[in-house]
């Protein structure tokens, strides 16, 4: 099978082939042309680490171009040009069905040395991804009597013309595409139980194959992103990189003036003990090795070492396997994530895209080439993941593997033999850890894709993967080996259990009166809002009392907008770093946890699980430079920690906490290994075990919907018009949805970039905090609809307080 634009004959023709065509925004694009960019731009994407158990690398690109190419051969029928060309629309116009039987047809012929049954598995998912490519994926209910007097017309009148399509396609001389029609017999088709209409049954008993889903997921993925991708304009880049020696010299430009302390000479000797165990690497161990784990104390410059890593092995990559991987970093809080994208656009410069991707951010102020483009292009290459470097967070990522929809799978593909760095891997879900861990093995071994875990606390992810999958594998590398020195060699910290008894919020306040110093800073650490709401008020009423002086008292938590909680931690931030300035106290909820650069002399934190408990500590004296050993109160605020978090996690911490009066920051590894020891060992595996034996193993797609790395059900967005450009932005979006010129794809993406701006402004709160608020609908405003609540300017002061937020009777907890 030969595919080549030249020579594409269409000008011999009466009239011409489009696949899309808008005589009112101008747009022609003709057939042929689109089919052969899809197949040959779609194949540059392809890694050569892509290969599946009966499916060589080289046969996976045979199988994407048929995908790809024949993907819309279906509209070269009458029926959808005259729909094209005229606005005739009838079930015959329909093009994906007839195109999947094409591409099943031509899969079995061009894979003929697959024996069966493998053979009419892989041909069957090159059905299933054409058919599906403008909706959602699915194996449920394909064949209803009604579909076959559909196909049979439609193939009479592509058999038809077949010469004349393979003389517009330039392949009148092809052999593979010649007797194509007669190849698919739908008569024998209709009866054949065995090979097609009973195919998902088998698929998911007698043939069941973890890879499948793989499979089906990468091949769907690199069709519907090669399609819309040419069909919006844009041609797919290659991967562009820096040398790994270009952090070295960020970082000289970032601190070259800061005098050296125990800390900076720490961080720089953990960087250069992480390179030289990659350069130690052999040649067939960077082939062989897909998983390295980086286990260090916070403060120790992770985020950096990481990229600088990552990028040394790309290096080594490109130069062994012929290709440059992509790099993606994701991280599991919005909140730091831009910390992390200073640092990233420090190091590539102008000299490679860095796309930052996550419900807040702008994709129309994007920088690299993408920003002279128009808006819908911008979106288009945002959800793609169309860039040399890709900083997102978990949710983003791994709702675009445990998913059905067709939207967010379009990067899919993109994972496929990337560099992943998953940053702060212990603020996944527990219940998930299996599925995660099972997920990202099989990624590897089909995907060649290779992960970079790294935390101060290490849980067991890939342990718990392997006895998901019941399998063994090889060990990661750990790429800083001497991380107990790092750790025994910090006294920064230490904890001091204070859960014997249970205290309600005075009797917090009182320990708090006792342990704080009047002249230091205090991180306050809880686990619900209403909680954290309490010990605001009654520091802020001690304030006024007089009671505390000389201090300033800060709230941060999801209940106040993510506007202003920027506002909060970086007015935190700033009086923390000014000698001369008042102390700080922070109250806020897990918010804070993980990776958050502040830094205080002394900590509190409601009991919660040993990694959230020692991720808090990573708060305090994270330099290191505010003495030694300072403290961080672990005490036990009424149930609260067992209403958030289950008996299960707290157990094993109570044990440990138990076991100590006090416990230093050497100590921390130790107590974290057996923490995360007794937890693999007695976790709960039933979500997960779920999820892979019927999502992945039986494929019920459907079932992916049931993945909820942050707990949504029951949310409602709640608007604050609470400044200027919130309603600035209101107004535009009532603008935009009320416009009737516009074209669809740029109201898409005009929309999408307002509703990302509006979300600064946004709170999600729980629907049963909203049931005697007396709420107004968005659709009050000016009668435009929106899918989420309205708090007015005139009733900012009712419902929205602007230390604490949203109001509401219960104030019921909220996470995240």
């Amino acid at each position: 099978m030969k595919l080549s634009s030249e020579g594409i004959g269409r000008e011999a023709f009466w009239m011409k082939y489009y696949a899309h065509y808008d005589s009112v925004s101008e747009i022609r694009h003709l057939l042929a042309e689109h089919l052969h960019n899809v197949a040959q731009n779609g194949q540059q994407l392809i890694p050569p680490t892509v290969r599946f158990p009966s499916l060589e690398n080289r046969d996976v690109g045979v199988l994407a171009k048929i995908i790809m190419f024949l993907h819309d051969i279906g509209k070269y029928t009458d029926y959808f040009q005259s729909h094209l060309m005229e606005g005739k629309t009838s079930l015959l116009s329909s093009h994906a069905h007839i195109s999947a039987c094409f591409a099943r047809a031509l899969a079995k012929n061009c894979l003929d040395h697959v024996p069966d049954p493998e053979k009419q598995v892989w041909a069957f998912i090159a059905y299933l991804c054409v058919r599906f490519h403008h909706g959602n994926p699915t194996l449920k209910e394909l064949f209803s009597n009604d579909i076959w007097s559909i196909l049979e017309q439609q193939h009479a009148n592509l058999s038809q013309k077949w010469i004349e399509v393979l003389t517009d396609l330039g392949l009148q001389e092809d052999g593979d595409f010649l007797q194509l029609p007669q190849h698919v017999d739908l008569c024998q088709w209709r009866s054949d139980t065995r090979h097609f209409l009973h195919m998902p049954q088998h698929m998911k008993g007698r043939l069941r194959k973890d890879y499948w889903f793989f499979a089906l997921y990468y091949f769907f993925s690199l069709l519907i992103d090669s399609d819309k991708l040419d069909s919006g304009g844009i041609l797919p880049s290659v991967v562009k990189t820096v040398p790994a020696a270009r952090v070295t010299d960020y970082i000289g430009a970032k601190h070259g003036g800061e005098m050296s302390s125990p800390m900076t000479e720490k961080r720089e000797s953990a960087r250069q003990q992480m390179l030289s165990v990659l350069k130690g690497l052999g040649d067939e161990q960077i082939r062989k090795e897909k998983f390295f784990t980086i286990t260090a104390p916070t403060g120790i410059g992770k985020t950096l070492a990481s990229l600088e890593c990552a990028l040394y092995l790309q290096q080594r990559i490109a130069e062994l396997e012929g290709y440059i991987p992509r790099i993606i970093t994701a991280i599991p809080f919005i909140n730091i994530i831009e910390q992390s994208r200073w640092d990233y656009e420090g190091v590539f410069g102008k000299d490679a895209y860095v796309l930052t991707h996550h419900r807040l951010a702008d994709f129309s102020f994007s920088a690299g080439e993408s920003e002279e483009l128009p808006l819908d292009q911008r979106l288009l290459l945002t959800e793609a993941w169309e860039a040399d470097v890709v900083l997102t967070t978990f949710v983003q990522l791994f709702h675009s593997i445990f998913t059905n929809r067709n939207r967010p799978l379009k990067k899919f593909h993109k994972l496929a033999g990337s560099i992943i760095i998953l940053d702060e891997v212990q603020a996944l879900p527990e219940k998930y850890m299996p599925l995660i861990g099972a997920v990202v093995r099989k990624m590897a071994e089909y995907y060649g894709t290779r992960f970079i875990l790294m935390t101060a606390t290490q849980p067991q992810l890939l342990e718990l993967g392997d006895r998901l999958l019941g399998q063994s594998f090889r060990k990661p590398v750990e790429l800083l080996p001497s991380h107990r020195e790092y750790f025994s060699s910090l006294t920064r910290t230490r904890l001091i259990s204070q859960i014997g008894r249970e205290r309600n919020g005075e009797e917090f306040f009182n320990l708090f009166l006792d342990t704080w110093q009047s002249h230091q800073s205090a991180l306050i650490v809880v686990n619900t809002i209403r909680r954290s709401k309490e010990i605001y008020q009654l520091l802020k009423r001690a304030h006024s009392e007089g009671i505390l002086r000389n201090v300033e008292i800060f709230y941060l938590s999801t209940n106040i907008v993510p506007w202003q909680r920027n506002q909060v931690i970086e007015a935190v931030r700033g009086r923390l770093d000014d000698p001369n300035g008042n102390p700080v106290i922070l109250v806020s909820t897990q918010a804070i946890e993980a990776g958050v650069d502040l830094n205080f002399d002394i900590g509190y934190r409601d009991l919660a699980p040993l990694g959230s408990i020692i991720q808090t500590a990573g708060r305090v004296n994270r330099s290191g430079e505010r003495g030694e050993l300072c403290p961080v109160y672990v005490m036990r605020l009424g149930d609260d920690a067992q209403y958030i978090y289950g008996s299960h996690h707290l157990n094993w911490t109570k044990k440990l906490l138990d076991m100590y009066e006090e416990i230093p920051e050497p100590l921390f590894p130790s107590l974290l290994f057996d923490y995360y020891q007794k937890l693999a060992e007695h976790l709960p595996m039933d979500a997960s075990r779920d999820l892979w034996n019927e999502a992945v193993c039986r494929l019920d797609l459907d079932k992916l919907n049931e993945f909820q790395l942050i707990e949504t059900d029951g949310v409602a967005d709640v608007f604050v018009e609470l400044t200027k450009e919130a309603t600035k932005l209101a107004d535009e979006y009532e603008r935009v949805m009320t416009a009737e010129n516009m074209p669809v794809y740029e109201k898409e993406a005009v929309l999408r970039r307002i509703t990302t701006a509006m979300s600064q402004y946004m709170v999600q709160i729980r629907a049963n905090r909203l049931v005697n608020s007396q709420l107004a609908e968005f659709v009050t405003r000016g009668g435009v609809k929106g899918n989420f609540f309205w708090v007015s300017p005139n009733e900012v002061d009712k419902f929205y307080d602007m230390q604490t937020g949203f109001k509401d009777e219960g104030g019921e907890a909220y996470l995240y």
